[in-house]
């Protein structure tokens, strides 16, 4: 059984403890970083440092594999999707995963100010800038280009979270902190950063050389640099949101984009492991393993491409139904068929409570206003859709409609 070095410390003396750290980290199966880490225990840095290392074990194998079948099963599933859902469906998980990234860090965000956010930036120029980076950031998460200079890394805090900053943490460097910054849990100090910002950027260019030259396999690359970035602690606020949309830009571009924003919403559906796992590595009788931390993150991972598979899948049998209704209905003309199956599509896949204004369904359908006037006036005496308000004019599904197309 392969167990903690912290563990093992307890277990073994002194020697056989030891000759165990040389085994795992000179064995074939380790992978090191050249990433130097300094010890940390009870609320201190110690005079220890160890370079970050793991051993690609049997269990780390299988998930790995299983986030890469898993991301496989997600683009099949999204490929059987209609058109007209795949976006607005995206949007929706943009939402839900922004709204936990900020949960993590204590901000407040609804999901009403987020899917306004969404909504100015399709404007030329957005009026209300709050939160606007964080929803542009996530829309093109996966077209965010390789970290490979220092001001990549300024650039994606100004972009993701520098509105949101409060004044008494403020960037006193060049590109980052200068000053001194911890992390405590209520009861104690559970890390300090780098100090310094030429300390800073020493390591982060390291990052950016672990990042470009590495030959490791990338799901293990990326959460290793994860890590490093929040050990780093670049900036004095917003680290944790920073350090999950970086590792978020590079599985996007090797998975999918779907997996890659599920992270920060699995993170905080599991946060106490989550920190756990980085709380653990620099304990000084860890000796700088990660392969229990990559094993709980790709735990993470897979955990949240696992939700999304099984929504796609239940909302695609309740697809199947709806389309069994419609075709077998003679009350609507074919073209009322039609719009109803969008409106009703987006409430499946988003929200059954969602309002779509009449713009909307023009958007989806592609009609003119002329001629969804008179659709949506047929559907709402058929009573499949009802008002919700005149200006703008906004329309909901029935309550229960959804309910009779899928009892069939």
């Amino acid at each position: 059984m392969y167990e903690k070095l912290s563990k093992l410390f307890y277990k073994l003396d002194q020697a056989a403890y030891a000759a165990e750290y040389e085994k795992r980290f000179h064995s074939y199966g380790s992978y090191k970083t050249n990433l130097t880490i300094k010890g940390f225990r009870k609320g201190h840095v110690t005079n220890d440092e160890f370079e970050l290392f793991y051993v690609n074990i049997p269990d780390l194998m299988h998930l790995n594999n299983e986030v890469l079948m898993n991301s496989s099963k997600i683009k099949s599933l999204v490929h059987l999707l209609p058109e007209f859902v795949i976006k607005p469906y995206f949007n929706k998980l943009i939402i839900n995963e922004a709204q936990s990234n900020n949960e993590i860090e204590g901000v407040k965000s609804t999901k009403k100010e987020l899917s306004e956010a969404l909504k100015e930036l399709e404007k030329s120029e957005p009026k209300d800038k709050k939160f606007i980076g964080l929803m542009k950031t996530y829309l093109h998460i996966e077209h965010i280009d390789p970290f490979e200079k220092l001001e990549h890394f300024r650039h994606l805090y100004d972009e993701l979270v520098s509105e949101e900053i409060s004044l008494n943490n403020k960037l006193d460097g060049k590109l980052f902190r200068e000053g001194y910054v911890e992390i405590n849990d209520g009861n104690q100090t559970t890390h300090i950063g780098v100090i310094g910002e030429d300390n800073i950027a020493v390591q982060l260019n390291e990052l950016i050389t672990y990042l470009r030259a590495s030959k490791q396999p990338q799901l293990y690359q990326y959460m290793v640099a994860h890590y490093f970035y929040e050990y780093i602690h670049p900036f004095y606020d917003g680290n944790g949101r920073t350090g999950r949309l970086l590792v978020g830009s590079y599985l996007a571009r090797y998975l999918e984009k779907y997996s890659a924003i599920t992270f920060s919403y699995a993170i905080n559906e599991n946060k106490s492991t989550y920190y756990k796992a980085l709380e653990e590595i620099p304990f000084p009788t860890n000796r700088g393993e990660m392969t229990f931390y990559l094993i709980d993150m790709l735990k993470l991972l897979s955990n949240g491409q696992k939700g999304i598979i099984e929504d796609l899948e239940i909302n695609l049998m309740k697809l199947e139904k709806i389309n069994s209704y419609l075709h077998n209905m003679e009350s609507l003309s074919e073209e009322a068929k039609n719009v109803l199956y969008i409106i009703v599509t987006i409430h499946v896949f988003v929200s059954e409570d969602l309002q779509l204004t009449l713009q909307d369904v023009m958007t989806l359908s592609k009609l003119s206003r002329y001629k969804l006037g008179h659709i949506m006036n047929e559907l709402q005496h058929a009573e499949f859709v009802e008002l919700q308000s005149k200006n703008p004019k906004a329309y909901k599904v029935c309550d229960g409609c959804l309910e009779e197309m899928m009892s069939l």
